[in-house]
């Protein structure tokens, strides 16, 4: 059986795993939720430094890699370092992320607006944490259970400007194994086009982008379904 290996958003903190990791354990799975949020104590070599962290999580394979949001682009190099002690990745499910974009940084695949906005809000080459980028009713809108919301808002890290400007390697993306994509919200259609144009399997769920801490069942469900098929 293998290994699910749940990894966060540098933006946000791995609680917002914790749901889906759950019901995914529920469900007879073995499941590793690395933290990465150590990689943001530096200004420096973040994208290695988160995959490390999830490499020293993993004690043997095969593993599933499972990104949302911004960690998407990182499976490449964490497949790389998973490689390198001789742990095989059979999948890779893309929930709501960004795809693999080796050689640019994340400011370089970002809208033009977006990209200068947080060239904008940085002060002394530091970004506030994500959940501040939205307006109380933003947030209250996808997270209305208070408490669920606050903790959050607890859990979000204050980010290193470096870390959306630096490049990450080049390397090839053939070790992820099967690749598939889970589309959460309509931020993500033209990404989730864009698998399914690569002959990805994709699965939409109309849902918002935190619908892993909202919606676990469902998004435990989604990637199940999309992994099985593959031979887990």
């Amino acid at each position: 059986m293998a290994i699910w290996v749940l990894i966060h958003s540098p933006l946000v903190g791995a609680a917002t795993w914790a749901p889906v990791a759950a019901e995914l354990h529920r469900q007879g799975q073995h499941v590793v939720v690395p933290d990465l949020s150590p990689a943001l104590s530096t200004t420096v070599d973040h994208a290695s430094r988160q995959a490390e962290l999830v490499a020293s999580a993993v004690r043997r394979g095969p593993v599933v890699l499972v990104a949302h949001s911004g960690a998407g682009p990182l499976l490449p190099l964490i497949a790389d370092r998973l490689l390198q002690q001789r742990i095989s990745v059979a999948a890779s499910v893309f929930v709501d992320a960004g795809l693999p974009h080796p050689g640019e940084s994340r400011l370089d695949v970002l809208p033009v607006p977006a990209a200068m906005q947080l060239r904008e809000m940085a002060v002394d080459g530091w970004l506030p944490p994500w959940t501040s980028w939205w307006s109380p009713e933003q947030l209250l809108a996808i997270l209305p259970d208070e408490r669920v919301r606050n903790r959050l808002i607890e859990t979000c890290p204050r980010l290193p400007s470096s870390l959306f400007s630096e490049l990450l390697p080049n390397l090839d993306e053939k070790q992820l194994g099967i690749c598939s994509y889970v589309r959460l919200s309509s931020a993500y259609d033209d990404v989730a086009a864009r698998a399914e144009g690569a002959g990805w399997p994709v699965r939409r769920i109309d849902a918002h982008h935190l619908a892993i801490v909202t919606a676990p069942q469902q998004i435990a469900e989604a990637v199940l379904a999309l992994v099985k098929p593959a031979g887990d």
